[in-house]
């Protein structure tokens, strides 16, 4: 599809692997991490809920943003694609996307299954030391290089989306323009997308012709400009990341 068409496809990752994280949260302070395969029991089983800002933004509140086309973990982390609605409702969303002003993801969750570590690697094993490991980081305060590590090895997810303050710093989001697939034609979306492509063209050719004329001009129907909500696809920066904590 051309620039100039409108981008209804979102896209990035929801979650990056091997990128701890520093929580500071009322259990106490640790670096969070998850581990490869965190997502794939819990997708297979249910698809989440694609939301803005957790479902808590006081004019879209818990409305879906849209439905997710892909859902699948790859090297870097899960990645996401999903087909925006195309309505007023979302259209600031997509904007701010498109911006770069919204540049990160977050997700919803509860653990299934999870590991405790000391700094130096060696596992936490009761709940008591874990207690007492966590209590150490909120009261007495520790280093940085002796922060326990948690890592999320299986995770249900029930709603993720773009945000305004991610919680982890390594996931992104942005939107890009929809390509038109000439083999799904009986797809009314498809058509829809094929019909906006051929009047921008169509648009940008009149314009240029007009403007080349030497001669009289000659009554002519003008065509309207491309739509108020035509924007140029971009692709959003790597941003804060995944999580709504406490989990």
């Amino acid at each position: 599809a051309p620039p100039e068409t409108e981008g209804m496809t979102f896209e990035g990752y929801g979650a990056v692997f091997g990128s701890p994280t520093r929580i500071d949260s009322w259990e106490g302070t640790f670096d969070e991490d998850i581990a490869r395969g965190a997502f794939k029991k819990s997708l297979t089983e249910r698809t989440p809920v694609l939301q803005f800002d957790h479902g808590r933004h006081p004019m879209v509140g818990s409305i879906p943003l849209g439905s997710f086309d892909s859902l699948r973990e790859d090297e870097q982390g899960l990645h996401v694609q999903a087909r925006l609605h195309d309505n007023w409702l979302v259209q600031p969303v997509r904007d701010a996307i498109a911006a770069g002003a919204i540049s990160g993801m977050s997700f919803r969750f509860s653990v299934v299954r999870e590991a405790w570590a000391y700094a130096d690697g060696s596992p936490i094993r009761s709940e008591d030391a874990l207690r007492e490991e966590l209590r150490r980081t909120a009261i007495e305060g520790v280093p940085d290089d002796e922060l326990p590590i948690r890592t999320l090895k299986e995770l249900r997810v029930p709603e993720m989306g773009p945000v305004v303050w991610p919680a982890y710093a390594e996931t992104s989001v942005g939107i890009r323009s929809q390509v038109i697939d000439l083999g799904r034609l009986d797809d009314p979306e498809q058509r829809k997308l094929l019909a906006r492509a051929v009047f921008i063209v169509d648009t940008a050719q009149s314009e240029e012709t007009d403007a080349q004329q030497d001669t009289a001009p000659v009554a002519a129907v003008k065509h309207p400009p491309a739509s108020d909500d035509a924007q140029r696809s971009t692709s959003g920066p790597v941003g804060p990341s995944v999580g709504e904590h406490p989990s």
